[in-house]
């Protein structure tokens, strides 16, 4: 994890190479105004020597952040040439202010390094803000030591300039503190990224956004109606018997890979693997009114996807597989059950469990699939009732109420392929 932070980290530094870039220009047009001003460029060559570098440095730094280069080390070799470059204009000024006299720090170029101290901030690198301070205190000791050569008869006040470093350093340090709190705040956001994008992989978009943001329990929970779908490999016992380890996982990876890509497509979520054994809710968390439809679409496209995939096993000499799949629409309660080891959102009710009595009737009854009439209503208009017959009264084990089930006409019928609908993503 400290890995992706610290590369999330490095991303954002990159994305602000361009603003860096025009700002060192800024520094670099308020450095030649002032040097033209006060006619710096006319007598002293160090002057010039200054003024060139910064133009080259600034135009070099644009250049980099329009071909996109960066590399850790950088934002320190720029602090440091910002600095020095910065203290080499200050002798030159100080002199031809005749400054030196009230203080070193009090030439007018002095005060940009305020700006480079919220340069090294932007960077989002508090040590880099301290370095860039320390960096102008130690070239202020430098010069200050050798300012005598320059004016030997000025009268230097060190209070003063005590003064103006003073407020350098606390300015220094107030950064520190908030680029420090800005930088772990930002981590924070990367990490919780990371995770939400861990999440999505189990879960769809909007499932993985529940789960970051809702607190487990009870309260949680809210009723809502929903398509819930159960997907199941006929025979798969004695099938999972002749198998090897190593085929068996390869087996289950490729047929969840296959029968996960309808639900995704036709908005639904995959509530839970078992096995086998599927389930996929259709309307959570936010339910619509295509919810219905778009489970009765999946489960004509599972079996489009189940045929294909049998055309595929019999080229390569396999046995094909029959899925069998049934759906049932109503209420259900949707919420987020776990501790603080591990969350899962999931729905439940009567309408999950008589969906799993209907996938296991199918399967009695030799269906591939068989959908309860509440669903099949509910589905109207984007599947046609005509194309579908009801099956014999069955009774559904640990329910009393009978429930009308139907299924797909054969495929003897003439009739055309239902049309197909368009998502409302849940």
């Amino acid at each position: 994890m400290r890995s992706h932070i610290d590369r999330g980290l490095a991303r954002v530094e990159r994305e602000t190479e361009a603003l860096l870039a025009v700002l060192r220009l800024l520094v670099f047009s308020a450095i030649t105004a002032v040097f033209w001003a006060g006619g710096a460029l006319e007598h002293a060559h160090m002057a010039m020597f200054s003024v060139i570098a910064l133009g080259v440095f600034a135009t070099v730094s644009l250049v980099l952040a329009w071909i996109g280069f960066f590399r850790p080390w950088l934002p320190w070799v720029f602090a440091t040439l910002d600095v020095g470059l910065l203290l080499h204009c200050i002798g030159p000024l100080a002199l031809t202010f005749g400054t030196l006299a009230s203080g070193i720090s009090a030439a007018p170029v002095a005060s940009l390094i305020f700006l480079l101290l919220a340069i090294a901030a932007v960077r989002h690198r508090p040590y880099l803000v301290l370095y860039t301070a320390g960096l102008f205190a130690a070239g202020w000791a430098v010069l200050w030591v050798t300012a005598g050569a320059w004016a030997p008869d000025a009268a230097f006040v060190l209070p003063g300039e005590i003064t103006r470093l003073s407020v350098v350093a606390l300015t220094a340090v107030v950064l520190f503190v908030a680029v420090s709190r800005t930088r772990r705040a930002l981590a924070d956001a990367i990490r919780e990224a990371r995770l939400r994008s861990n999440l999505s992989r189990f879960f769809s978009a909007s499932i993985a956004d529940q789960l970051a943001r809702s607190e487990p329990g009870p309260s949680s929970f809210r009723p809502q109606r929903a398509a819930v779908m159960f997907i199941d490999v006929r025979g798969f016992t004695p099938m999972a018997e002749r198998m090897a380890a190593g085929e068996l996982a390869l087996f289950l990876t490729e047929y969840r890979r296959r029968m996960a890509a309808p639900v995704a497509r036709r908005g639904g979520v995959i509530d839970k693997f078992i096995g086998d054994g599927i389930m996929a809710v259709f309307g959570v968390p936010h339910p619509t009114e295509a919810d219905a439809g778009n489970a009765v679409q999946c489960g004509l496209e599972i079996h489009e996807a189940t045929d294909r995939w049998n055309e595929e096993r019999a080229a390569a000499g396999l046995a094909p597989i029959e899925v069998g799949i049934g759906i049932h629409y109503g209420e259900v309660t949707a919420g987020t059950l776990g501790d603080e080891e591990r969350l899962e959102f999931t729905v439940i009710g009567d309408t999950v469990n008589v969906a799993n009595r209907i996938e296991e009737l199918a399967g009695e009854l030799g269906v591939r699939l068989l959908v309860s009439e509440p669903a099949l209503q509910a589905a109207r208009p984007v599947v046609d009732s005509a194309l579908w017959d009801p099956v014999p009264d069955q009774s559904l084990r640990g329910r009393r109420q009978p429930l009308r089930l139907l299924r797909q006409k054969p495929p003897a019928e003439p009739h055309r392929a239902q049309p197909d609908a368009t998502v409302v993503a849940s």
